[in-house]
């Protein structure tokens, strides 16, 4: 299982999207497009008699269930791999670096924030033209959101959705079904309003709304609302029937989307059921934390947070997942998915290999080690049920979120997706901590984000 947003958000830990990168693949050997510096030789495959195949990845984590992999792909194909890392923190400043030199690995990981700037410079095949029968086999959510201009640019090959985990005791004891929590902005109250009243209690064992309340006493808290695109913002403005974007353009600052964003500042500053957006804006896993601590009852997360759960957890208290909270639209999910791309600017002898590696990175035994080692959920349908027995092994059930990615909300995309969510989000932390209504705040977001992914 990989680290938390890593693996597969955009995002850094308030939701923002990471803005650094990485430097040349490690060349040499006989590979045809690999740079001459890079980030870590992590190993690969060999023995082939092929020529030298050069792929990079952003999370070591990864490295020995695509080790497996390769291997057998050597065996079959004949072309060696060599596996580059180069961390998140510089993945994204020496990527076009790299392409600008013609260095950039033969096949390499990309996001959903990021591809359509490679896209539209050229950089990228068209898998649809590769594996002209993969995007039939691969999760449907993952395929929409690379598909562009009727191509599609990159091989699924782990994703995530969103759902909430909690606290088995806690709800217990509170009378509450963590499978049937809805909300609704225009209602007076809502089953997660509800339950979050009986799951919140201060220091003295009295809930929000009881005579003596005391909000800065809390020793647990119900639910976890705070300024994070994944997990909170994208599922709910949807459920809440607004649009995130048209085209390449923010429209969240719609009535429904507005509505929304008050509804979630809301949940701290006046039903004080999720804990201040004073910690949580400084530290996306601050209610993860609490979480482990059995100190919040309802977080609503995704799978990179699988392990960090489990190890923090360990026996301290029993644990499970529910469905995304539903709003008047339904429960939506935010799926975010890792692609593999092919470099379409590497030299001519290497095209027929990165072929054949694009096409073995999206079959069923390519990725079955990212699965049966608990990397992720895998790309490929029918290798995602050796991710779900590795998670059953640990006595969870992780098939919700196969079911939550089935009804997705509105990734981010677009060229300069990055720019956009990096000027948006400090306002919306303002929503979320208080100093700025939804009805003044969104606007200005939607503004300020639209004009810089137009620059």
């Amino acid at each position: 299982m990989l680290k938390r947003r890593t693996l597969l958000s955009s995002f850094a830990a308030a939701g923002l999207l990471g803005t650094a990168a990485a430097c040349s693949p490690s060349g040499g050997g006989d590979s045809g497009s690999g740079g001459e510096g890079g980030g870590s030789d992590a190993g690969g495959s060999s023995g082939g008699d092929k020529g030298t195949l050069t792929f990079r990845l952003w999370d070591e984590n990864a490295v020995a269930a695509y080790e497996e992999s390769f291997a057998t792909f050597t065996e079959q194909s004949g072309w060696n791999v060599s596996i580059d890392v180069v961390p998140w923190a510089d993945y994204w400043t020496r990527l076009p670096l790299d392409v600008a030199s013609g260095d950039a690995a033969d096949v390499y990981w990309m996001n959903s924030a990021n591809y359509v700037l490679y896209k539209d410079s050229g950089d990228l095949l068209d898998i649809n033209e590769v594996v002209p029968d993969g995007a039939s086999q691969w999760e449907k959510a993952v395929v929409d959101l690379y598909s562009r201009d009727g191509g599609l640019w990159g091989v699924p090959q782990i994703w995530d959705s969103i759902a909430v985990f909690y606290n088995k005791a806690l709800v217990e004891e509170a009378g509450v079904d963590p499978s049937a929590l809805a909300f609704d902005p225009a209602a007076d109250t809502d089953s997660l309003r509800d339950a979050g009243r009986k799951l919140t209690v201060d220091g003295e064992g009295r809930h929000p709304g009881e005579d003596g309340f005391d909000v800065d006493s809390r020793a647990q808290f119900g639910f976890n609302s705070q300024a994070d695109r994944q997990a909170i913002i994208g599922p709910m403005l949807a459920s809440n029937g607004a649009q995130w974007q048209d085209e390449d353009v923010y429209t969240f600052a719609s009535p429904e989307g507005i509505e929304a964003f008050q509804y979630m500042a809301d949940l701290i500053n006046v039903e004080n059921i999720a804990p201040s957006a004073a910690d949580t804006n400084e530290n996306g896993d601050f209610t993860r934390d609490l979480f482990t601590q059995g100190k919040l009852a309802l977080f609503q997360s995704g799978p990179y947070n699988l392990l960090p759960v489990s190890d923090g957890v360990a026996d301290s208290f029993e644990w499970a997942l529910a469905a995304p909270v539903a709003g008047p639209d339904g429960a939506k999910s935010l799926v975010h998915g890792v692609v593999a791309v092919g470099n379409a600017k590497a030299d001519d002898e290497q095209q027929a290999g990165i072929a054949e590696l694009l096409t073995w990175l999206g079959s069923k035994d390519g990725q079955l080690p990212l699965a049966e080692q608990g990397v992720s959920f895998p790309g490929h349908v029918d290798a995602q049920d050796a991710y779900i027995e590795f998670w059953k092994g640990k006595g969870v059930d992780v098939s919700v979120f196969v079911e939550a990615a089935k009804n997705p909300a509105e990734a981010d995309t677009g060229a300069r997706a990055n720019a956009g969510l990096t000027a948006a989000m400090p306002i919306f932390q303002e929503v979320f901590i208080g100093r700025l209504s939804a009805a003044d705040g969104i606007p200005q977001a939607q503004e300020e984000g639209n004009a810089a992914m137009a620059e």
